[in-house]
């Protein structure tokens, strides 16, 4: 066996961490230290940072006092590729002091911010300095290329500083992730113990209105126990019975109208035989809308009356008025109000358990999505290797 063979076999062997646990009360804490150590890491990538910003701005200047110094008027060339280099020139030099000014002025608080910005002003320069960059290189090579070359590695410099440092920016992400869990987790909890407090309030309103829907029904049975009660439901049944007999002597009466006659004599009435109509149409209806007046004077006027017809009809007027007399000594009936008082309570305890079942659902609910954030929470502090 070699000795890679046998460390290869001591890595598969892989000893058992026990299992640390910690409550939801500390885990802002564990955030907070891995972040003050985060922290530490960020400030020694600024440090980092500034130094290749001092080393690239040593550089830039005396680059660019170079370029500044190069003559162009002792160069041989035509008077117009002079103007175009040193107009180039003066642009493209111009652009890079505002570069280095837009770098100066960068805060160095926020790892990510910084890079955001300083990719911002690398895209800014790119765009507004090609064209310039070739006019002045038409004369003046070597320097203007120096000039370039010093911002490519400053460049280069930087995206190697952010690549080795991207762990910083993905913790800041990954605490910033966890503590909007952990603050959803905590209003998640206010708005439970608030629909808790609801419900118990909701489950008071029901037991309070039940109690209110006993207390009815007794008040109820005790009416329908009175004396005043039981005869005033003798005298509806007798006023049921009264109206019975009523409509069966309006149908006995139709029975001795010759309605056929009636129709022969007033054929040629409009008005006589709308009369005639309703009546053989719906003799009970169309009678009891002047009980037996109008059709009284159409047998009159057709000499189809007879005394038989004439005694019913004032049997019947009798009768309606001895209902009339009963209905108008009719008591009150007091269970009518209390019934209604118990229908509207009912509703209300209808509506107030409908209400309570929704707040239990929303409950429910929360106590489901909390459960899948402490699992999500759960994972990623093992993300955070804890």
């Amino acid at each position: 066996m070699t000795l890679f063979d046998f460390f290869k076999k001591l890595k598969r062997k892989k000893i058992a961490e026990p299992e640390r646990k910690i409550s939801f009360s500390q885990i802002e804490n564990y955030l907070e230290k891995k972040e003050s150590e985060n922290r530490l890491k960020e400030e020694q990538a600024f440090g980092l940072i500034q130094k290749k910003i001092d080393e690239f701005m040593v550089s830039i200047r005396e680059k660019i006092n170079l370029a500044k110094s190069i003559d162009i008027d002792s160069k041989k060339a035509e008077e117009r590729f002079k103007s175009l280099t040193n107009t180039g020139r003066e642009k493209y030099i111009e652009s890079v002091e505002n570069f280095i000014q837009g770098l100066e002025s960068l805060q160095k608080k926020d790892l990510k911010k910084f890079f955001e910005d300083m990719n911002r002003i690398f895209s800014n320069f790119n765009k507004s300095t090609h064209r310039n960059y070739e006019k002045a290189t038409i004369l003046i090579g070597k320097e203007m290329k120096d000039i370039l070359e010093c911002l490519r590695n400053f460049s280069k410099d930087l995206k190697k500083i952010f690549d080795q440092n991207k762990e910083i920016i993905e913790l800041y992400r990954k605490i910033s992730a966890l503590r909007q869990k952990l603050n959803q987790i905590n209003e998640s909890k206010e708005t439970h113990k608030n629909i808790d407090e609801e419900i118990i309030l909701l489950d008071k309103k029901i037991t309070e209105n039940e109690k209110e829907t006993e207390k009815i029904l007794e008040k109820i049975k005790i009416i329908k126990k009175s004396k005043d009660y039981l005869k005033s439901l003798e005298t509806k049944e007798k006023i049921r019975l009264a109206k019975t007999e009523l409509d069966k002597s309006i149908l006995d009466l139709r029975q001795f109208i010759d309605f056929k006659a009636l129709a022969n004599f007033f054929h040629i009435f409009e008005d006589q035989m709308d009369i005639v109509k309703a009546h053989r149409n719906d003799f009970k209806t169309a009678f009891k809308k002047d009980y037996g007046d109008s059709i009284l004077l159409l047998l009159n006027e057709a000499k189809l009356n007879n005394e038989f017809i004439e005694e019913k009809i004032r049997e019947i007027k009798n009768k309606k008025q001895e209902i009339a007399d009963c209905e108008k000594n009719l008591k009150e009936d007091k269970t009518q109000n209390l019934l209604s008082e118990r229908k509207r309570i009912e509703i209300n305890i209808s509506e107030l358990n409908d209400e309570r079942d929704r707040k239990n659902k929303i409950s429910e609910k929360l106590k489901e999505d909390n459960e899948d954030l402490k699992k999500e929470i759960k994972k990623d502090l093992e993300d955070l290797d804890f």
